[in-house]
C-alpha cells in the first residue's frame, strides 16, 4: 500500500524535485482515508500517506524523493515519540509534529513535559474526538503552525473517581467519510457554533461571524453566507476582537475554538 501511494505521489513535487508529504502514523481506524483526503484538500499540493508504525516512519527517512512536512502521530505512540523526539526530529528536520489525541491524559502529559523539556514545544496538538466541522477548523490552524490547547486541558484534571465517557471517534470518522465522499462543505450549525453564555458581551451576529472565521472564512465569503455587506462583517469582527482582547482574526479564531472545546462540549 505504501509503495503504491508513493508512486501516486510522484506527480506532486516541490522545487527541489522531491514530493511534499504529510505522514499519519497510526492504523486506518485512527486515520481513515477521509482524514487523509481532508488534509490534502486543506494543504493543497501535498500528498498524505498513512503508516502503521514508527518503524515504518524511520525507514521512510532514507527516501530522498520525499520531503516530510507534517507528522501526525496517534496518542498510543506518544510515549515513544516524546522519549525519542530528538532522534525522530533529526530524521525529519523539515517536519512539524502533531499529537493527534483521543485521550486527554496524553495531551495533558505533553503540556506538563513541555514545561520541563523546551524541545517538546515544537509538538502541536490536534483533538480527534470532535465533529468534522470544528475538527476541520482545528486542522487549518494546526497546518498554519498554531499551538492550541483546549480549556479542558488547561483546567484541573477530572476527578479519578469519575469515569470519563469514551471519546466519540466513530462519529468523527463517519462524518468525515460522508463529507469526503459527497464533496459537501460542512457548515457549522447553531448547536455547534453557540458560544457559552459567559462570553464577554458578544452579540449573536458577532458570535456567528467568529464561528465562520474559525472555519477559515474570509470577510467576503462570510458576508455572502450571512447576507450582509462586507463592511458590516468587518464591523462585527472588529467589535468581537475588541471585546475578547484578541490582536487579529487568527487569535480570535483560536480563542473561539478554545472556548468551544473547553466549555461547549
Amino acid at each position: 500500500m505504501f509503495e503504491r501511494e508513493t508512486r501516486d505521489a510522484a506527480g506532486i513535487s516541490n522545487r527541489s524535485g522531491s514530493t511534499d508529504v504529510f505522514i499519519f502514523v497510526g492504523g486506518a481506524l485512527v486515520f481513515p482515508n477521509s482524514i487523509l483526503r481532508i488534509a490534502e484538500q486543506e494543504a493543497g499540493g501535498v500528498h498524505a500517506l498513512r503508516l502503521d508504525t514508527l518503524r515504518e516512519l524511520q525507514s521512510l527517512a532514507r527516501d530522498r524523493t520525499l520531503t516530510v512536512r507534517k507528522v501526525f502521530f496517534d496518542d498510543r505512540m506518544a510515549t515513544d515519540v516524546l522519549r525519542n523526539f530528538d532522534r525522530y526530529r533529526a530524521d525529519f528536520p523539515d517536519a512539524d509534529w502533531i499529537l493527534a489525541y483521543r485521550e486527554q491524559s496524553v495531551a495533558r502529559r505533553l503540556l506538563d513535559e513541555r514545561a520541563q523539556a523546551p524541545r517538546l514545544a515544537d509538538i502541536l496538538l490536534l483533538p480527534m474526538t470532535l465533529p468534522i466541522c470544528p475538527w476541520s477548523s482545528m486542522l487549518r490552524l494546526v497546518l498554519a503552525g498554531q499551538f492550541i490547547a483546549s480549556g479542558d486541558l488547561i483546567g484541573p484534571a477530572a476527578s479519578p473517581q469519575v469515569k470519563a465517557a469514551p471519546p466519540p471517534a466513530p462519529r468523527l470518522q463517519m462524518q468525515a467519510e460522508i463529507a469526503a465522499e459527497s464533496g459537501e462543505t460542512a457548515v457549522m450549525t447553531d448547536s455547534i457554533a453557540g458560544l457559552p453564555h459567559s462570553d464577554p458581551g458578544l452579540t449573536r451576529r458577532e458570535k456567528e461571524v467568529l464561528a465562520l472565521v474559525s472555519q477559515g472564512g474570509r470577510n467576503k465569503t462570510i458576508a455572502h453566507t450571512m447576507s450582509l455587506s462586507e463592511h458590516t462583517v468587518k464591523l462585527h469582527l472588529h467589535n468581537a476582537i475588541t471585546k475578547i482582547g484578541a490582536r487579529n482574526r487568527t487569535e480570535a479564531a483560536t480563542w473561539y475554538l478554545s472556548r468551544q472545546l473547553g466549555e461547549g462540549r
